[in-house]
């Protein structure tokens, strides 16, 4: 199973792409207003399952800080090429 685009995520509130059938625990903290900014990218992709317990992905994290930066710095320059 594909998850959805991370094209323009930052600042995107959580599972509102259509055509995605998010996890309901995605979709619950999607409705306490979850954005993803980049705090909320780092703490997510260090530990999926601890930042939204019942998520149903099957990625497990990057433990390394600069990891997770250089992901996010990926995603913050990939948010500005046009498609």
């Amino acid at each position: 199973m594909q998850g959805p685009s991370l094209f323009r995520v930052l600042g995107r509130r959580a599972a509102t792409l259509e055509g995605f059938d998010y996890s309901d625990a995605l979709k619950a903290r999607a409705a306490q207003g979850l954005v993803w900014d980049e705090s909320a990218l780092d703490a997510f992709v260090t530990d999926p399952q601890a930042y939204i317990p019942g998520i149903s992905m099957g990625f497990f994290g990057l433990d390394e800080a600069q990891d997770r930066a250089d992901l996010i710095a990926y995603l913050r320059q990939a948010a500005t090429v046009t498609p």
